[in-house]
């Protein structure tokens, strides 16, 4: 039986759980019928897309209502006229949910919210609990959230168990729960995390102890995160969950005290707040596409430009073996090597850059270990994948860090190499695979 993975497939699969009922907050398809029937009942809504982010408010005071949208559009209207600008709004999507929406405290951030992630190793196995990220920071948060620990991990890992049972190739969830000062704990929103999601793959290579001081720190967009890693790391990146070719990848530079640089692509845009630099992000791309956060690598250059290693891993005969090593350098004024000024061997690469006083057999061979055995790691993840493209980065001190892993890697890049030997290999591995 098909089951949809969209919000509203997943309320039907929850709801149908006594234990899980309770937690639930009332949902629906969004209808001109049940738009009305929900401010009817509630004093304010939320109207979501049925798949990815974004919200949509609606706030019922003496019938006047104010809709806000994550865009930061605000508007007083009549129900009628509410109902046709969600029309507009909707356009361009099949379907949306409405449900209620707990509302703040007038003293602090009330719910309190957070994404729990659980995961498990396989559709076999139980689902364990990861970690937590807080959405909203709030000191009286924190205090109860001690208090409600054990219940929020033990719902969460009954909502994974109850979705996996419908979609066995999702190993990774984030629930998203929220509790309120009355003692209710709701469960607001899951996302699924498939083999491709960049979060998965950290989750599933940090079971790998040597793997672990490898990986960037890395965690779930929120605010939360947000503020304590430009506090801490004072650089970031900020990167889709799901991407390719470095789309809308950002790095933000904490100036000063409040002053931020938003670099993306060539384009830098200064703002004179953390608060403004948020909602500018919020609004061109937290509103998208789920996002991480993550501590900025310093890679190492070649004329000033970032450089990192492209490593090709392909499975043969149920052996990983690695392919194919290419260099790709960053364009002048990027900062992600998506867009390659040039592409190098290895040997070419080391030779004329800043780390050119390393030993580049030893680097080689302690890149290609660490991409087999993260190689072998995923593939306990996803059986299927045959090849994987590794970036990996190079700090100036000659540290190794697993940037990320692709599993339909672009191999146009060996072709630009002078010696097509590596790309004829590569391709040859592919069909003795597919063979086999």
């Amino acid at each position: 039986m098909n089951v949809s993975r969209g919000r509203f497939g997943q309320y039907k699969i929850l709801n149908s759980e006594k234990s899980l009922r309770k937690h639930l907050l009332e949902t629906d398809l969004l209808s001109e019928k049940s738009l009305y029937e929900f401010l009817k009942k509630y004093k304010s809504v939320e109207i979501r897309p049925s798949f990815g982010p974004g919200e949509i408010t609606i706030l019922n005071e003496e019938n006047t209502f104010t809709l806000h949208s994550q865009s930061n559009f605000l508007k007083e209207s009549t129900k009628d006229e509410i109902y046709q600008d969600l029309k507009s709004f909707t356009i361009n999507q099949k379907h949306f949910i409405i449900r209620p929406k707990k509302l703040p405290s007038r003293f602090f951030q009330s719910p309190f919210q957070y994404y729990v992630t659980v995961n498990r190793e396989s559709v076999d196995s139980d689902w364990n609990y990861i970690s937590k990220t807080e959405k909203y920071s709030s000191v009286f948060g924190r205090f109860f959230y001690m208090y409600f620990l054990r219940k929020i991990e033990q719902l969460s890992l009954l909502t994974a168990k109850k979705l996996g049972e419908s979609f066995p190739d999702c190993n990774t969830m984030v629930i998203e729960i929220l509790y309120d000062l009355k003692g209710g704990i709701w469960i607001r929103d899951v996302i699924f995390h498939y083999s491709i999601s960049k979060w998965n793959q950290k989750n599933t290579l940090s079971k790998v102890d040597t793997l672990v001081p490898l990986i960037p720190k890395t965690d779930l967009l929120t605010k939360v995160t947000f503020y304590d890693y430009i506090k801490k790391y004072n650089q970031v990146i900020l990167k889709p969950t799901n991407g390719q070719e470095g789309k809308g990848i950002v790095k933000l530079t904490a100036i000063d005290d409040v002053t931020t640089e938003i670099h993306t692509g060539r384009k830098k845009i200064i703002k004179t707040s953390m608060e403004e630099t948020y909602n500018y992000l919020q609004s061109h791309f937290f509103n998208k596409k789920y996002y991480l956060i993550q501590e900025t690598l310093q890679l190492a250059t070649i004329n000033d430009c970032p450089f990192d290693v492209r490593v090709i891993v392909q499975k043969n005969h149920a052996s990983w073996k690695v392919s194919g090593i290419v260099v790709k350098v960053a364009s002048k004024e990027f900062f992600i090597t998506n867009v390659a000024e040039k592409v190098l061997t290895l040997d070419e690469a080391m030779s004329v850059s800043s780390i050119s006083h390393l030993n580049t057999h030893f680097l080689e061979s302690q890149m290609s270990d660490i991409c087999i055995s993260s190689a072998r790691q995923l593939n306990k993840d996803n059986k299927n994948i045959k090849i994987i493209g590794f970036d990996i980065g190079l700090t100036n001190q000659g540290d190794i860090r697993i940037i990320e892993a692709n599993f339909a890697p672009d191999l146009a890049m060996f072709y630009r190499l002078e010696d097509k030997t590596m790309y004829q290999n590569i391709y040859k591995s592919k069909k003795n695979e597919i063979r086999s």
